[in-house]
């Protein structure tokens, strides 16, 4: 019957009276230990590399947002309004508005056109004897004559008016509502605004009366910037001032004079300052995160480091010097910035080209501060070209986008390339699971091989076992053998 490997080896020492079990055990791991560990070593050194970049990465990811708060150009566009007439106006500023002083007139507001019926007693009444009907809208101030329509009413009621009229408002930019008067039902035509866009109402059955007077007659606003006149359809005028969209809600205030009884307006003052708190608090952020970003690489590369999951993982790797070498030529970087990036053309920024310039500075230690008082010479002076310098004057720019983006919107792109899939954190990540995959490859190896070893020394230490048994067994019967004869010989 053939012995198992387990039976064989608990029977080894039988013979001998040596554990060979122990001793085979022994010899296989004296030559596994070191080796496995050696491996083990180069697995934690790899797994602590990865864990160190995925701290880069956050570090990056961190410090991208911030700068993110200054690479366009609409984030230095903050303007406060300051408007004496609020109840005149309004004013809402976009990314092009400038710093300035305006006196604002508005003469009168943009109407439209409102007819009326006088009342029915249902908005089902039967206007037409239960027949169809057409009937016209003229536009006046159209003198081509394109714009008049004929509405087809198919219902021959009020609602039905209503209805044929709003199928085609549309087109004709004329709607009708039903409100009730209190006394019945009225129904009101009404237009869009601006003289132009006057209209009339004709051809209505007889049974429907229109009132005398217009309720409103269109008109166009007037308004007065600056001693400027400016007429305009709505009352939502866009850029009349630069990057300012002012809506009109009623005339502004008027004066009397007392001995000629004639009244006069009095204009609004509207005044755009520009607010650069934002833009200090944007860049004292970045400030913060680039720090932050360096002293978690210190922390990364510091051996005695107690920060937990990644402190000191990658003490000695030279790709942390690398990263911030990077990282700070961004901000190191000349700052100059062309008309449609062309250095052939006009320099736009040629007072502030240059991080150090706005007040962001680099301490002897690498700590960047911000310098707030130059930064408030840089804002004061020259406005445009520290927009230029951090933005070149884009908005939105794709990271994809390969024309200048300037100091901020280029390193917010430099990240970007470094943090995609195929940048070089992800490179690095990668080298670093496929030598753990080569290292766990010779782990199994490591592991068949001992394994072979053992079953080497489990056969020999047998045939060992197995010979120095019978050597005893030889030695015992001998023994026995002389012990006979010399009791013979004792007896005799």
């Amino acid at each position: 019957m053939a012995t198992s490997s387990v039976n064989l080896v608990t029977a080894l020492g039988a013979g001998s009276g040596i554990d060979t079990k122990a001793l085979a055990q022994s010899m296989v791991d004296a030559e596994r230990t070191p080796r496995k560990d050696a491996i083990d070593a180069k697995i934690k050194t790899e797994q602590a590399h990865i864990t160190g970049l995925g701290a880069i990465k956050s570090l990056l990811s961190t410090l991208q947002t911030a700068l993110t708060n200054v690479n366009d150009a609409s984030d230095f566009s903050s303007i406060t309004t300051t408007n004496s007439q609020p109840t005149a106006f309004s004013a809402t500023t976009t990314t092009n508005a400038q710093a300035g002083s305006y006196d604002i007139t508005v003469n009168q507001i943009a109407k439209a056109t409102r007819l009326a019926t006088t009342n029915f007693s249902s908005s089902n009444t039967s206007l037409n004897s239960g027949q169809s009907f057409t009937f016209s809208l003229a536009f006046p101030g159209d003198s081509s004559g394109s714009r008049n329509t004929s509405i087809t009413v198919n219902t021959d009621t009020p609602g039905g008016i209503m209805d044929a009229v709003n199928a085609q408002s549309s087109t004709t930019g004329v709607s009708a509502q039903l409100v009730n008067t209190g006394n019945g039902l009225t129904l009101v035509f009404s237009g869009q605004t601006g003289a132009s866009n006057d209209f009339t109402v004709s051809g209505l059955p007889v049974s429907v009366s229109m009132r005398a007077a217009p309720l409103q007659t269109a008109q166009d606003a007037s308004i007065g910037i600056n001693g400027i006149d400016i007429t305009s359809q709505g009352n939502v005028l866009k850029d009349a001032i630069p990057g300012v969209s002012l809506e009109l809600f009623a005339p502004t205030a008027t004066t009397t004079n007392a001995a000629s009884s004639s009244t006069s307006s009095i204009p609004a003052r509207l005044d755009l300052n520009r607010d650069t708190s934002s833009i200090k608090t944007n860049l004292n952020a970045l400030v913060t995160a680039y720090n932050d970003f360096d002293e978690g690489l210190k922390v990364l590369g510091d051996k005695g480091s107690t920060v937990a999951t990644y402190g000191g993982t990658m003490t000695g790797d030279s790709f942390l010097q690398t990263v911030r070498n990077q990282i700070r030529s961004m901000f190191a970087k000349d700052g100059k910035v062309y008309q449609d990036g062309d250095s052939s053309k006009a320099l736009l920024n040629p007072n502030v080209s240059a991080a150090w310039q706005v007040g962001l500075e680099f301490d002897r230690t690498g700590k960047m501060t911000l310098n707030t008082a130059k930064l408030d010479t840089a804002l004061n002076k020259n406005f445009d070209q520290v927009v230029a310098l951090f933005s070149a004057n884009q908005n939105g720019q794709s990271a994809y986008s390969v024309s200048p983006g300037g100091l901020a919107g280029d390193a917010v792109k430099n990240i970007d390339k470094m943090l995609r899939s195929t940048g070089v954190i992800a490179q690095q990540t990668d080298s670093a699971n496929s030598k753990i995959k080569d290292y766990n490859n010779q782990l199994t190896k490591l592991e068949e091989r001992m394994t072979a070893m053992l079953a080497q020394y489990t056969k020999q230490f047998s045939s060992m076992d197995s010979l120095v048994g019978n050597s005893k067994s030889t030695q015992t019967s001998l023994k026995s053998s002389f012990d006979g004869l010399m009791a013979m010989y004792t007896k005799n």
